[in-house]
């Protein structure tokens, strides 16, 4: 009876040693090692896709992308962010009396520019209207070049034929007395005359 104990003991203890795992002799591209490895359709090995409870799926099953997505200020969304400029008010409300506009010095250089232009110049319809145009722009750019800072100009140009006829030009406008003006200049020469006439009008 001892000897049967002793051996049940010896057989029961090394039935609770966990037995060593089998080493698998299937080699990772299909084959047994045992023949030459065969490839093919046959012996690719398939994924098995099962559900599982993950934040990589959606509610519908579909994997999210795991992409992520930069900051709103950053330069992948091309936006720049702007700082507002603030500036402190002047609290003025008129210009200086150096910057307000000077008729007598503006009528001077608009008689010079029609002078320049027109000088032997015929009247032609066509050409007289393209001449306005560009007479216009010219005086306009000289009198900012004078310095007039905050004023608005609106110039007009006005030219004719001479046929020794009468013709009365008159406007009217509404402004500010102590800092808008204007100024106005006439030329009349050969075939053509012409009439330019500068408003200034301050703006605050």
């Amino acid at each position: 009876m001892a000897s049967l104990t002793v051996e049940a003991l010896k057989q029961h203890q090394s039935d609770d040693i966990p037995k060593s795992r089998k080493l698998s002799t299937a080699h990772r591209d299909g084959s047994d090692g045992i023949g030459p490895s065969i490839s093919g359709p046959s012996l690719r090995r398939y994924s098995r896709l099962e559900p599982r409870p993950s934040v990589q799926y959606g509610a519908s099953g579909r994997r999210m992308s795991q992409v992520s997505r930069t900051s709103i200020s950053g330069t992948s969304l091309g936006a720049k962010l702007v700082i507002p400029v603030k500036i402190q008010n002047t609290y003025r409300l008129e210009p200086e009396q150096s910057e307000k506009f000077n008729a007598e010095s503006v009528q001077k250089m608009m008689t010079g520019v029609l002078s320049s232009y027109l000088d032997g110049e015929v009247y032609d319809q066509k050409l007289c209207a393209k001449h306005s145009q560009e007479l216009s722009d010219v005086i306009k750019k000289r009198v900012k070049e004078l310095g007039y800072p905050r004023y608005k100009l609106v110039c007009n140009v006005m030219i004719g034929q001479n046929s020794n006829q009468g013709l009365h030009y008159s406007s009217r406008c509404l402004w500010n007395k102590e800092t808008d003006n204007y100024a106005e200049s006439v030329y009349s020469k050969g075939s053509l005359f012409a009439v330019a006439t500068m408003f200034a009008t301050y703006f605050e």
